[in-house]
């Protein structure tokens, strides 16, 4: 659907000054909880300090600034979860009627688990996600959401005292989409960092490692040398390899890295298609709780969603998933 942001904003605008509404009236009940806890622990505080209790005098002054970061969590949270289910739900079905949006889903660890994107890191420890958009584009079943696996790494200082470390494996937009062909094998589609830095003997390296049984299968050489700078691929079946990574296909995986200009990787495994990018932007995320008036009202503002929830979905037109040339047995 090729809805502009600025015919969704006339159409939305009422419910939008709802929600500006309803912010504002947030901002004032924080403010008014901020102010009243702050006198009332600076007063208590100071009166404390007068009988000479030492430090305890601090204790009031302290549980009003936990209250006052409590009460802004909370306000912050009722905010956001408010414009996704009233704003991006809209926004993701004026985009395409056929994808339903899910706040609080996201892929899940059996789906990540099968796509073998990251089957080299350690197990996650922590699994998180959010902002699930599924459906048909097209002619193309897809799902995506957020993702951000990490594990636990534990170390010990020079006294032996133990120290836990969070470590991210992955995190960015997670991408699964029919790829209208049962595989027989398993082809990864991986950065290749050895070879930028190595050169020749980079490809060696990740030679032996596909040999000693670290990656699926054997490295499979492509033709196109930008594509070899960029990527190196890892297959169970060099000949099905071949025949998925067509010229057509891998002109289209190096424009679309250069566009999303992200070390993606993919996979294509079980009649599905993989794509892992990593970001550190939070996508589908509301203005601040605290942004200018009527922020919300803004074209620029819808326009911004409307190309965040496109570059999710850009992976069907990038890749050509809609192009049937492959039938499924």
């Amino acid at each position: 659907m090729n809805t502009s942001p600025e015919a969704v904003l006339r159409e939305l605008e009422p419910m939008l000054r709802e929600l500006e509404q309803d912010r504002t009236q947030k901002v004032s009940q924080f403010v008014r909880i901020a102010l009243w806890s702050a006198v009332i622990g600076g007063v208590l505080s100071l009166g404390l300090m007068l009988y000479g209790v030492g430090a305890w005098a601090f204790a009031p002054l302290v549980i009003a600034l936990i209250v006052i970061g409590v009460v802004y969590a909370s306000k912050a949270e009722e905010w956001r979860k408010a414009f996704k289910w009233r704003v991006m739900t809209r926004l993701v079905k004026y985009i395409n009627p056929n994808l339903e949006y899910h706040p609080e889903r996201y892929i899940t660890p059996q789906e990540y688990e099968l796509s073998m994107l990251y089957h080299n890191s350690p197990t996650p420890d922590r699994y998180r996600g959010e902002d699930l958009i599924e459906g048909v584009v097209d002619k193309t079943d897809i799902r995506l959401s957020e993702l951000h696996t990490e594990y636990k790494q534990v170390t010990y200082d020079s006294r032996g005292r133990r120290q836990e470390h969070w470590v991210t494996i992955f995190r960015g937009l997670f991408i699964s989409a029919d790829f209208h062909k049962h595989f027989q094998g398993v082809t990864l589609v991986l950065p290749d960092t050895e070879q930028s830095w190595l050169g020749g003997f980079g490809q060696w390296l990740q030679s032996l490692s596909a040999k000693i049984g670290s990656q699926p299968g054997e490295l499979v050489k492509m033709e196109d040398p930008e594509f070899e700078k960029l990527f190196k691929v890892f297959s169970t079946d060099q000949i099905e390899a071949r025949y998925i990574l067509t010229p057509s296909l891998i002109r289209r995986i190096v424009e679309f890295r250069n566009k999303t200009n992200a070390p993606i990787r993919l996979s294509f495994i079980a009649s599905r298609v993989f794509v892992a990018i990593p970001t550190r932007h939070d996508h589908f995320e509301p203005p601040s709780l605290f942004a200018p008036a009527n922020r919300l009202l803004e074209p620029d503002t819808i326009a911004q969603y409307f190309e965040e929830i496109r570059f999710a979905l850009a992976v069907v037109d990038e890749l050509n998933l809609n192009t049937r040339i492959w039938t499924k047995r």
